[in-house]
């Protein structure tokens, strides 16, 4: 299932193509980008969870991500996630033992809007990471849309998807 492309329409995600070095001449990276093949996999995670919230991580350099870690959501109760604390240790271990960043943190809302609620903004405690939040609560497509959260602050991102 893995390999499997999803055939969700994005009805929300920022795609920006990449600037030239003229728009940004300090070679600085603005936007935050995810290969297309952990897009799918996220979308699949989500969809496999329904009908509670699925919850993970991205890794990579920077703002680009270039692996996939799934987590246990350890709240049962459909409407929130909690990630399973020895699962995201192991994780970030790993990241830390293999040079690699935590990029994003996603997690799904079931039955509402890709923005983040007054819960996610509470416990939103990693303020460099990008948090990517999907819906799922459209007919046959997906919103998706990336944040940072910084004490209490909600910051839009844009995301760019490579292929």
């Amino acid at each position: 299932m893995m390999g499997r492309t999803l055939d969700y329409r994005i009805l929300s995600l920022c795609l920006i193509m990449p600037q030239s070095a003229t728009d940004n001449p300090e070679g600085l990276q603005t936007m935050w980008t995810i290969p297309r093949p952990l897009l799918n996999r996220i979308l699949d995670h989500a969809r496999r969870a329904l009908p509670a919230e699925c919850v993970g991580l991205l890794s990579g350099q920077g703002k680009t991500a270039t692996a996939w870690h799934p987590l246990s959501n350890q709240s049962h109760d459909g409407r929130r996630f909690w990630a399973d604390e020895s699962e995201l240790i192991q994780v970030l271990r790993q990241l830390r033992e293999h040079n690699q960043e935590l990029v994003a943190i996603y997690h799904s809302h079931p039955d509402s809007a890709a923005v983040p609620s007054a819960l996610d903004r509470q416990q939103a405690h990693y303020p460099d990471a990008l948090y990517l939040i999907v819906s799922l609560m459209t007919s046959g497509r997906m919103e998706m849309n990336g944040f940072l959260m910084r004490e209490g602050e909600v910051i839009a991102q844009e995301v760019q998807i490579s292929d």
